[in-house]
């Protein structure tokens, strides 16, 4: 009974360590890294925080949108319409976000 247990909670604690769908091995979301790519070399930002993200279910795809941070304090919303289309960048003004 306790050996049964203990591998109960072995295997809760290995599932609270594995990522979870969509994210590499590091826990990295797997979209991060295109958006990384085009954030530095269009818009010359080395990516701080994503301060929100969401998946929005349209039709049969799902659209990411969100906003990041840079390290260097300027702001981003993203949009990606399809998983294998290009991420979409516009600068975060205070009037228009």
């Amino acid at each position: 009974m306790a050996a049964r247990r203990a591998r109960a909670a072995c295997a809760a604690a290995l599932m609270l360590l594995l990522p979870g769908p969509g994210q590499g091995a590091d826990g990295e979301e797997s979209w991060m890294p295109a958006l990384r790519h085009v954030l530095a070399s269009e818009k010359k930002c080395d990516m701080g925080d994503i301060l929100w993200s969401r998946e929005v279910p349209v039709g049969s795809s799902v659209t990411l949108e969100g906003r990041i941070r840079c390290l260097d304090g300027r702001e981003f919303d993203f949009t990606r319409l399809r998983p294998h289309m290009k991420f979409d960048v516009r600068l975060c003004q205070p009037s228009v976000c």
